[in-house]
């Protein structure tokens, strides 16, 4: 009997880990780690100090919000919905020592509240920015900067892209304007 509960609690945790993944990857993207010279080098473009407050959408291991916490000192704010990387990016905050600077929220990045958020981390994939891209210019503020590691917004010109070899993936800054 207890075998038998053991198997089906097995197989509901495995079967959230998986759903959860899938549904992360259709929804926005798949995790995809990304080097840490290019996490610094998003960062730095961003030129995120301890005054911003930033938020990861698609945290995946935690590693943006990590180094925007220890290395920045920015609060730093992750949503990820993929279970399996929520419980790791968790667990690597707390091992870092970051957690008093970071916020993990296993939820839906789309219905989030940007509006509070002075710097805006993508890796996302093109469609998932087509439909950020409205999001971002109806709730965020004037001057915040958002940064897309590999892939650009559709309609916004970046103000600046990091591309420093031909070989790097570029990383575009744009900062938000007044509407009007």
């Amino acid at each position: 009997m207890l075998s038998t509960v053991v198997f089906y609690f097995v197989v509901v945790v495995v079967g959230a880990v998986l759903i959860t993944a899938a549904y992360a990857g259709f929804k926005a993207a798949p995790f995809v780690p990304t080097f840490q010279r290019d996490v610094v080098r998003l960062l730095e473009l961003a030129h995120v100090t301890d005054k911003d407050r930033i938020v990861d959408l698609g945290a995946g291991d935690g590693r943006f919000l990590i180094t925007a916490a220890g290395r920045f000192n920015a609060q730093a704010t992750g949503y990820e919905l993929s279970l399996l990387m929520f419980i790791i990016a968790w667990i690597r905050v707390i091992v870092s020592r970051t957690k008093n600077r970071v916020t993990l929220k296993c939820a839906d990045f789309y219905h989030a509240d940007l509006s509070q958020f002075s710097v805006i981390c993508c890796f996302l994939t093109p469609m998932a920015m087509r439909k950020l891209e409205p999001k971002f210019l109806k709730e965020c503020r004037p001057g915040t900067r958002i940064v897309s590691y590999a892939f650009r917004l559709p309609s916004l010109t970046p103000d600046e892209i990091s591309k420093p070899t031909p070989t790097s993936s570029p990383i575009f800054l744009y900062r938000l304007q007044a509407a009007g």
